[in-house]
């Protein structure tokens, strides 16, 4: 909290003149940032509450990160932006979209989704075969169906591309019944190598994205990410929260 408010107190205090609007990076803020990092992309940038102080997307390599920067180019700020009066973190509501984007472009053809007759919440999982409470939420499925949670599965081998965790998402995903496949291999059952087209590596490199560092990791249609497991119930109360805090006036 108390970077948070520093961060705060310094924009406040050096930036006072007009922010730029939305849209292309300007000149300065490119060359500002290229000056810290040459081979660094800014992908955005977005006006703030705060007058002459950007948002930025810096594209790292690895997924995209939220900064701030002066309009001259001058300061980057790394922190979150809270709206001390709605106490609304903006920074993460940037990052929520960023997410709830990435998980979107991926099709019911695209992933392996677990869905109940009648689904209530409707979430996205980053998943790894090889991953202990990947499995122990696996087994609970039928719990998580039978309180209308719906799952759809993205994998994010934690070892990396190319490697043995890798290829049982692999063969999961060239699987005839990707499901059972799928349940069989967080059983510890021993597939058959399989090859053919496939989205795991746009998967993997789309939880890097997303901020993803572990698995599992949940997030909602929202955008929210909620890193680790979570028991069927907990999850539940924490779906409805969630839907209570975003459709409150």
């Amino acid at each position: 909290m108390y970077k948070i408010l520093s961060l705060m107190l310094l924009a406040l205090s050096i930036f006072t003149i007009n922010s730029v609007k939305a849209g292309e990076p300007t000149s300065e803020i490119i060359a500002g940032v290229k000056s810290l990092a040459p081979a660094a992309v800014v992908s955005s940038m977005e006006s703030t509450p705060i007058d002459g102080v950007s948002e930025i997307v810096i594209e790292t390599g690895r997924g995209g990160e939220v900064y701030y920067i002066s309009s001259n180019g001058k300061y980057l700020l790394n922190g979150n932006m809270i709206d001390t009066t709605s106490r609304e973190d903006l920074t993460e509501n940037k990052k929520s979209g960023i997410r709830k984007d990435l998980v979107a472009k991926f099709t019911s053809k695209q992933r392996v989704d677990f869905f109940p007759n009648e689904m209530k919440h409707h979430i996205t999982i980053y998943t790894d075969i090889d991953c202990g409470y990947c499995r122990k939420l696996h087994n609970q499925m039928p719990e998580y169906n039978e309180l209308g949670i719906g799952i759809s599965y993205l994998f994010f081998p934690r070892s990396g591309l190319n490697t043995p965790s890798f290829n049982k998402a692999i063969s999961v995903w060239c699987s005839d019944n990707q499901q059972e496949a799928l349940t069989n291999a967080k059983s510890g059952v021993e597939l058959d190598s399989k090859t053919c087209d496939n989205p795991i590596k746009d998967h993997y490199m789309s939880g890097h994205s997303a901020g993803v560092s572990g698995t599992p990791a949940i997030i909602t249609d929202s955008g929210k990410l909620m890193p680790g497991y979570l028991p069927p119930q907990q999850l539940l109360e924490r779906l409805n929260m969630l839907v209570a805090q975003e459709t409150q006036p």
